[in-house]
């Protein structure tokens, strides 16, 4: 890769005749608009490429946003875009723009370095494993899924399994419940119109139930899944706080025998206790400015 070599590009000894354009991507390292024909890529998989980098400042964008920086047609961009919404690489929000969903951390997790988030969290979440010998995650919203970002495991060999970069549904998990929660009117709207799919004989599917049990979680401040996503497994999450609106949740989980030897309400303090030790770190770190 590089700049290109002169105005024009030699093929066979030959003036193609073609002015060599430069394609900008958002790292700094430019390469030719002819690249792709002269190496025999595939024009679609570089586009695609191109477009899920231009995500790498964390911001949504439009179709109109999108083209413009990329210099491809609207019409190529929408046949990219239903293709990476197809695939859960991206999503369309409530401000009508495309933004990343957690896919790359799901695939890439083998390799993952730890990123602010999770250097923050992860002291928190080693604490609440310490007191309560379960599974604990940190879970962000991630488009209308609830994703996992952070985990520790419990010491017992019985546990839940699960791993950094899961997606879930948010009306049937304690953590999707609490982001949903405290969601914008126009997702909890959105996600309501919509048929919620039963995983257990337990999943609440009806949008009145799921709307009423939204506001007990504003009312008691955290959320439960009793086997709602799978049989034999309970769940209590609690909200993280930043900037005066919910940022993540924490989630903790075991097996029914265990997890029922204590009051979900009992376990949501010791989880509320760590939540206020997570917004004070993050109101110190470099997250609280984003």
């Amino acid at each position: 890769m590089g700049s290109p070599r002169s105005h024009k590009e030699r093929r066979g000894g030959k003036k193609t005749g073609r002015a060599c354009r430069t394609i900008h991507r958002p790292d700094g390292l430019d390469y030719p608009h002819n690249w792709v024909k002269d190496n025999k890529e595939i024009h679609s998989v570089v586009h695609a490429i191109r477009l899920l980098e231009l995500f790498e400042q964390g911001e949504g964008l439009s179709v109109t946003e999108i083209s413009r920086r990329l210099e491809i047609p609207r019409a190529s961009i929408y046949r990219l875009l239903n293709t990476l919404l197809a695939h859960e690489w991206i999503f369309l929000g409530t401000d009508k723009k495309y933004h990343m969903t957690l896919r790359l951390l799901e695939i890439g997790r083998s390799a993952l370095s730890v990123p602010t988030l999770q250097q923050i969290v992860t002291p928190f979440l080693l604490s609440l494993v310490s007191k309560t010998k379960e599974t604990v995650h940190f879970a962000v919203l991630d488009g209308e899924r609830v994703g996992y970002v952070a985990k520790e495991e419990s010491p017992h060999p019985i546990r839940m399994f699960s791993h950094i970069g899961w997606r879930g549904p948010l009306h049937a998990t304690a953590a999707g419940k609490v982001l949903l929660a405290y969601a914008d009117s126009l997702l909890i709207d959105d996600i309501l119109s919509r048929e919620l799919q039963s995983f257990t004989a337990n999943t609440k599917n009806s949008p009145s139930a799921v709307k009423e049990e939204l506001q007990h979680i504003r009312t008691v401040g955290f959320a439960t899944d009793n086997e709602e996503l799978i049989e034999g497994l309970l769940c209590v999450a609690v909200p993280v706080m930043a900037n005066s609106s919910v940022f993540g949740a924490l989630s903790l989980s075991g097996p029914k025998d265990r997890m029922a030897r204590h009051p979900a309400a009992e376990i949501a303090v010791l989880m509320q206790e760590e939540s206020r030790r997570i917004e004070a770190r993050v109101a110190h770190s470099e997250l609280s400015s984003k």
